[in-house]
């Protein structure tokens, strides 16, 4: 199956090949793995380290959708790479999959620690690169759309005090969390944190599919077909979400709540190396290390609460 980006152009829309960034020093993984990615349908850059590719989407953020990464190189190296990838606005938002030779589990935490959406140990199947990618590309045109959603409504909802929503269906997940990230002073950094936090409500909340049954689901590439026929089996409709969030003087705070089993919330909250080859199971700590100032769960799991304090005035 070939990842597509349709990009609006007027007056018709052209669908061009998504892209990724390839980053080794390696000449031979570089041609190997490159080889690979291209035979999967996707187009291919490279870069021999991590401070010609930094160069690359200083210069140009659009020219790579998805960023895959060797751990150890000479001048920057892969976590420094991701790290400095994260900080920076116009390309904290690209996943970024490291594809390296160290197996150790300090390696695997420390990757994840730094961002990486996914970490791959060499060698790798085309099969299984074919799966990562297409998760990472699922999730940026997650990202676009609720943005272009945002830009619709942004302006009303800052000045909303509170809003409250109530959902169990896997399709109303995105349109509550653009709203939501709406009453954000900096919605581009939480928008992603929120969908997380929902996402997890209805897909575990609601309709119980715990950590194993989603990754194997996703193994065999049917996870979207089940989830979706989940959502309407008679067996899960009593189930609910309730999203809220409340403007205070301190900032944002964002709840979600579901009526669901629960779950043991403190393993996810940090890196779990024994999940690393998992296709699932690190939005939660993504969202607590990346998109917000505070989160906490309540003691089964139920509900969230994300903090995020308002922009520092600047005292002149």
């Amino acid at each position: 199956m070939t990842d597509v980006l349709s990009l609006p152009t007027a007056p018709s829309e052209t669908t061009i090949k998504a892209t990724v960034l390839l980053v080794d020093d390696d000449r031979s993984a570089l041609l190997t793995t490159g080889e690979q990615i291209e035979n999967l349908g996707y187009a291919v850059l490279t870069a021999n380290n991590g401070a010609e590719a930094l160069t690359m989407l200083r210069e140009d953020p659009s020219c790579a959708d998805v960023v895959m990464t060797d751990r150890m190189m000479p001048i920057l190296d892969g976590l420094g790479f991701i790290r400095r990838l994260k900080r920076e606005r116009e390309t904290k938002d690209i996943p970024a999959i490291l594809l390296t030779g160290a197996s150790e589990v300090e390696d695997v935490s420390l990757g994840i620690d730094a961002g990486a959406f996914y970490y791959l140990t060499k060698p790798t199947s085309q099969k299984l690169v074919g799966s990562v990618l297409h998760s990472a590309f699922q999730e940026v045109h997650r990202q676009r759309k609720l943005r272009n959603d945002l830009m619709g409504h942004q302006a009303a909802f800052k000045t909303m005090q509170a809003v409250k929503f109530k959902l169990r269906l896997p399709e109303e997940v995105e349109p509550v969390v653009s709203m939501l990230a709406s009453m954000q002073d900096a919605p581009d950094r939480t928008i992603q944190g929120i969908f997380e936090l929902v996402q997890n409500a209805v897909e575990h909340g609601v309709l119980r599919f715990g950590f194993e049954a989603k990754a194997a689901l996703l193994k065999e590439g049917r996870w979207e077909e089940m989830l979706a026929e989940r959502a309407h089996e008679p067996l899960y409709q009593d189930g609910w979400v309730e999203a809220t969030a409340m403007r205070r003087d301190d900032g944002v705070y964002v709840s979600v709540k579901d009526n669901g089993p629960g779950f043991n919330w403190r393993s996810f909250l940090t890196t779990d190396p024994s999940r690393s080859a998992a296709p699932c199971g690190r939005g939660i700590s993504r969202a607590a290390n990346f998109a917000f100032d505070r989160l906490t769960y309540d003691k089964s799991g139920n509900q969230a609460v994300a903090f995020t304090a308002n922009k520092p005035r600047v005292k002149w």
